[in-house]
């Protein structure tokens, strides 16, 4: 078969292009969420350690890429020194396993997500089942690519004898594979969670808030539906390294979309802190706050004062809804004598509930303390 001769034909900046954004974004993603389950609010999981080793997947997926690109990739096979494209194909083969399992890796985190917030027991059996068959079903695909030929380094190397699969074949188990990642990513992404999430004991624009972020998981389904288009015309005139340039800048996107939309429900409390609260200087807006401010009332005594907080257990805390508390602090006037202790009421969504003030005492210490009621259900 003569190889094919373009010049003029060269993505691999394209490629590297494409790659470096999707990772860019999904190691933000990813860093962020760390930040909050680490610092903001101690909370740190086993999905937030498959999301960080994914990411690692990830990241070990985009220098091959770049190798790759450095290589080959990207240009038509008459166009490159037959060694050149001897290390490019070889690299193309290494990288397969690692997008390979990092694919699977994405669904892990999110089903372990899923999981912390499953009150039902068929919901975390059914997520448990899934996770479980993704893992077995990565693991046979696996070897699969190592033993689809006698001796695989006939898949880079021209010199070497060996059979392999026929062309069908391996185009047969490529379309199985994107399809059940397209199926998981409905599952995850939309199937469960609708009717999971939407008997939750928050307010309606919690439930949809969040069914919407899970919701951008379709959009890693979605790359995996341009990538299968891809497949057909892969290899037919044994052009593999430019033939395989869209399907490489698509699993790339599905993994790192994955990663993102994985990370995303996670960073309510650093949305918060950075733009400002719900709890009366962010959405409700800083007239809200001042106007919550003016309606302090003070009282002639002395009192430390409790705070009282309602969960509806695990829900909240561990998809970015978590109940913020923050610091008490204690005020003193040396020139004044006069006691006074400042309260104020006010009537919050579900997930609003926080303490922006404190009682403040003038000439004295105080002490104050929050205390936090917990409750768990199961239906």
């Amino acid at each position: 078969m003569e190889a094919i001769s373009n010049p003029l034909e060269d993505e691999s900046g394209t490629i590297v292009a494409a790659v470096a954004i999707v990772t860019s974004i999904a190691a933000a993603t990813v860093v962020a969420r760390l930040y909050v389950r680490t610092v903001m609010i101690r909370s740190l999981g086993w999905d937030d350690i498959a999301i960080t080793v994914t990411l690692m997947f990830a990241i070990v997926g985009f220098a091959l890429v770049v190798v790759q690109a450095n290589n080959g990739a990207g240009k038509h096979r008459g166009d490159v020194p037959p060694d050149v494209y001897q290390f490019g194909m070889h690299v193309n083969f290494a990288s397969q396993p690692i997008y390979l399992y990092a694919v699977c890796l994405v669904k892990i985190a999110v089903g372990a997500a899923l999981i912390r917030i499953a009150v039902v027991k068929f919901y975390r059996y059914l997520i448990l089942g899934i996770m479980g068959f993704m893992l077995f079903y990565t693991v046979g695909c696996m070897f699969t690519v190592l033993f689809q030929c006698s001796n695989i380094k006939v898949l880079w190397d021209p010199t070497v004898e060996a059979t392999c699969w026929d062309v069908k074949t391996i185009q047969s188990l490529s379309y199985t594979n994107a399809a059940l990642n397209m199926l998981t990513d409905l599952l995850f992404s939309l199937i469960i969670p609708l009717p999971m999430l939407w008997n939750l004991h928050v307010n309606l624009r919690t439930r949809v808030t969040l069914m919407c972020i899970l919701g951008l998981g379709l959009f890693a389904c979605a790359a995996a539906a341009v990538k299968i288009s891809y497949l057909p015309n892969y290899g037919k005139k044994g052009d593999f390294l430019w033939d395989s340039r869209n399907i490489t800048i698509w699993t790339a996107t599905e993994v790192n979309v994955g990663i993102t939309a994985a990370s995303l429900p996670t960073l309510r409390p650093l949305f918060k802190s950075v733009l400002g609260s719900t709890y009366g200087f962010g959405s409700r807006g800083a007239s809200q706050g001042k106007k919550d401010r003016k309606s302090w009332q003070a009282i002639p005594e002395t009192k430390n004062k409790s705070a009282g907080f309602n969960s509806t257990g695990d829900t909240e805390s561990q998809m970015g809804f978590e109940l913020e508390r923050r610091d008490l602090k204690a005020f003193v006037n040396d020139k004044s004598t006069t006691t006074t202790a400042i309260s104020q009421s006010r009537t919050r969504d579900e997930d609003d509930v926080d303490v922006d003030e404190l009682p403040i005492h003038q000439g004295r210490n105080i002490h104050a303390r929050t205390v936090m009621s917990v409750q768990y259900s199961d239906r």
